[in-house]
């Protein structure tokens, strides 16, 4: 009988000791850096239609308790360009080497667990890399109507899934841009990423330590 009951007891003193890292293990994801890669397609406007292409790019996460902020670049590959038309009617032929995109959000995470959903909002900043008239006489117009306008910024939507294994995360998400008339690219782009990202610091120490004493 006496043996039954201290099995009993240490069984529960087992029970309780593993309740709080159990729930360290859901909330280990806060208060963390993490780095990541990811790649996907960006799909965006031109006058003669829809283009997608293949996009890579890196990111930077330093969540909270239930926030993070999220700060990523990422940019296209192939050339691309097409024939605009500038506010007084000009046709502007021109070519870009790359979108490349830098992204500043703010997310919010429901709830922990293994597999977390998220959404943001934020900005980003879209630049035509090398956006030149393709021409060989190009006019002062067209010069001026490329320069003034490969590049802005625009707001930026988010909406995400991620699946935490230890201090790793897989990730899928989806990110949405208005574009302004005064870009090249005057309708929305639409970015679909898949990628991993990884929690190499701590955002801050916390006093686990101190608390203990």
């Amino acid at each position: 009988m006496t043996r039954h009951r201290s099995l009993a007891i240490a069984a529960l003193l087992a029970l309780v000791s593993a309740a709080p890292l159990a729930a360290q293990v859901q909330e280990d994801w806060q208060n963390q850096w993490y780095w990541g890669a990811k790649g996907g397609l960006l799909s965006y406007s031109l006058p003669s239609g829809k283009s997608n292409q293949p996009q890579a790019g890196g990111e930077w996460l330093i969540t909270s308790r239930r926030t993070a902020l999220y700060v990523a670049y990422s940019t296209t590959f192939k050339r691309d360009g097409d024939t605009f038309t500038s506010s007084t009617g000009t046709s502007v032929p021109a070519v870009f080497d790359a979108l490349q995109r830098i992204q500043v959000a703010i997310l919010v995470f429901p709830w922990s667990g293994y597999l977390q959903p998220y959404v943001g909002g934020g900005f980003v900043i879209e630049t035509l890399s090398n956006a030149v008239v393709n021409s060989t006489t190009p006019s002062t117009v067209q010069t001026t109507y490329v320069s003034a306008h490969s590049s802005g910024g625009f707001a930026l939507a988010m909406v995400g899934l991620q699946l935490r294994v230890g201090k790793m995360a897989i990730f899928g998400q989806a990110q949405f841009s208005p574009q302004g008339r005064d870009f090249m690219l005057p309708s929305g782009s639409t970015s679909l990423e898949v990628g991993i990202r990884y929690a190499f610091l701590g955002a801050r120490e916390t006093g686990d330590i101190a608390t203990q004493h």
